[in-house]
């Protein structure tokens, strides 16, 4: 569903649909990147590779999505540059200490990295929609920044592969997946 609706939140940026129309795709999007995890639990079919799929999905959908925001609050991003790139490289930093240690995706769904989704659902929410100015960004950077430092402190951490870790504290004492 998210690789669907990113495309559509560009589009809609576009072609320049009513601010209202966002909030839809957001929660849309949101509720298929928790239900697909739980259903996927609930049938048995939560592979590590399925799990890593999802992440990659999710920074796909968020990549049209900030194209989106591009268009729609370009000049609040631009005046908020730094945090902006900061998230971004952050979340470049998770990618790149994950392929380095493990020559694999990161996967590691923490519940920082949860709670993370949902201020991202937040912000754009109120960026999107109701035009929200800097505060937004900086706040999300903040959480941003926490959930992913947590990240790559549970790659450093693993010997193997992590995926599905609740949080650095809760790491498996024996070989994750």
């Amino acid at each position: 569903m998210r690789l669907l609706l990113g495309p559509v939140a560009l589009v809609c940026a576009l072609e320049k649909v009513p601010r209202w129309a966002y909030l839809p795709i957001l929660v849309i999007a949101t509720l298929s990147d928790i239900y697909d995890g739980v259903l996927a639990r609930r049938y048995g079919v939560a592979t590590p590779a399925l799990r890593r799929y999802d992440s990659v999905t999710d920074v796909i959908y968020y990549l049209f999505v900030l194209g989106a925001a591009f268009l729609l609050c370009r000049e609040m991003i631009t005046h908020n540059w730094l945090p902006v790139a900061l998230i971004l490289l952050s979340e470049a930093a998770c990618i790149l200490v994950s392929f380095v240690k493990f020559g694999k995706y990161p996967a590691t769904h923490s519940y920082l990295a949860k709670f993370y989704g949902l201020c991202l659902l937040a912000a754009l929410a109120a960026l999107l929609v109701f035009d929200a100015g800097s505060w937004v960004v900086i706040a999300l950077t903040v959480v941003a920044l926490t959930a992913n430092i947590e990240i790559i402190a549970i790659h450093l951490l693993m010997d193997s592969p992590p995926v599905d870790v609740k949080s650095v504290f809760a790491r498996p004492r024996k070989r994750a997946f």
